[in-house]
C-alpha cells in the first residue's frame, strides 16, 4: 500500500465579474508530488492557507483535481467508479482537527463509533451485537472504558473526544489514516497523550499516517518524512532529521526559527540576570 500524489494542481474558479467575464482563478495546489510509503508517518507542514486542507480534500475525493493524479495502492482515486470508491474509503480514513465539531452531539458514543461499520456493512458484515463488541474493543484500545458507551460527546473533555474520533476512524480497519491537525485544538499536556496514543496504535496496527500540521515540534516527534508546502507549492521534502537540521529553503528556515525553544533559559523573553 502506498499513496502517490503526482503533479497535482487544483485551481478554484474566480468570482464572476459581470455576466460574461470571470476573474482569474486561485491556484490552491501547484504541481504537488509526494509519496507516502506503507507503514510510514509522512508529515505535511505549512502555515494556514498554504494548501494543506485542499490536498486533504483532494485525497478524499471531496474536491476534483484540475490536473494530476492521486493513486492509492495503484488505483487512481479520481478515476474509480462510485462503487469501487466506496470500498476504498474503508481503507482510507481521517481524524479531524476539531474534536468538538466532528462528533454529532445528538448521537451516543456507541452510535458514533459504530457508524462506519453500518455504512460499510457490505464489506464489514457484523450483527448489532458484534458491532457493539467492536465498539467496546475500540474504546478500550484508545484508552476509554466500556461505561462510556452510551454517553454523549458533551460529557467528555477535548482529549477524550479526540480519542473517540480516533476510535471511529479505526472502526473498519483502515490502512491509511489522514490526521488533519489532530492535536492543535488540545492543551499541551493532552497533545502529548494523544500523540503517544497515535504512536502506539501505529506500532500495534501497522498503520500508515499522513499527518498534517503547522506545528513542527509535533511533526518532528511522530513523522519519518516531511514535506513543506507554501502557497500551494512544495518547497522542500525529505527525512525529518535532514529537513530540520539542514533546511535548504528560506521558508523552512523561517518556520524553524519561529518554533518556541524548550529551554526557558534561552528564551528571548527571559530577562538577563
Amino acid at each position: 500500500m502506498s499513496l502517490d500524489i503526482r503533479n497535482v494542481t487544483k485551481v478554484f474558479p474566480g468570482p464572476r465579474r459581470g455576466f460574461f467575464a470571470k476573474s482569474e482563478g486561485f491556484t490552491a495546489l501547484d504541481d504537488v508530488s509526494l509519496t507516502v510509503k506503507k507503514g510510514a508517518s509522512f508529515g505535511l507542514v505549512g502555515e494556514s492557507g498554504s494548501g494543506k486542507t485542499t490536498l486533504t480534500r483532494c485525497i478524499l475525493r471531496l474536491e476534483n483535481l484540475t490536473s494530476g493524479s492521486i493513486l492509492f495502492d495503484g488505483a487512481d482515486i479520481h478515476r474509480l467508479p462510485p462503487q469501487e470508491m466506496r470500498r476504498l474509503r474503508s481503507r482510507l480514513q481521517i481524524v479531524f482537527q476539531d474534536p468538538y465539531a466532528s462528533l454529532d452531539p445528538r448521537m451516543t458514543i456507541h452510535d458514533i463509533v459504530a457508524e462506519p461499520l453500518v455504512i460499510h456493512s457490505d464489506s464489514v458484515n457484523m450483527t448489532a451485537r458484534q458491532r457493539t463488541e467492536r465498539v467496546v474493543e475500540l474504546l478500550l484500545q484508545v484508552g476509554l472504558r466500556s461505561e462510556h458507551l452510551f454517553r454523549y460527546p458533551h460529557e467528555f473533555s477535548g482529549g477524550q473526544r479526540q480519542r473517540i474520533g480516533i476510535a471511529r476512524a479505526l472502526a473498519v480497519g483502515p490502512e491509511l489514516l489522514i490526521l488533519d491537525e489532530p492535536t492543535s485544538a488540545l492543551d499541551v499536556s493532552v497533545q502529548a497523550e494523544v500523540l503517544n496514543l497515535l504512536h502506539r496504535l501505529q506500532t500495534e496496527l501497522g498503520l500508515t499516517y499522513f499527518f498534517i500540521s503547522h506545528d513542527l515540534g509535533v511533526i518532528r516527534y511522530i513523522c519519518d518524512e516531511v514535506a513543506v508546502i507554501y502557497r500551494g507549492k512544495l518547497v522542500e521534502q525529505g527525512q525529518v532529521a535532514e529537513i530540520f537540521d539542514f533546511p535548504k529553503s528560506e521558508y523552512t528556515r523561517m518556520l524553524l526559527d519561529a518554533m518556541p525553544d524548550p529551554d526557558p533559559d534561552r528564551s528571548p523573553f527571559r530577562r538577563a540576570g
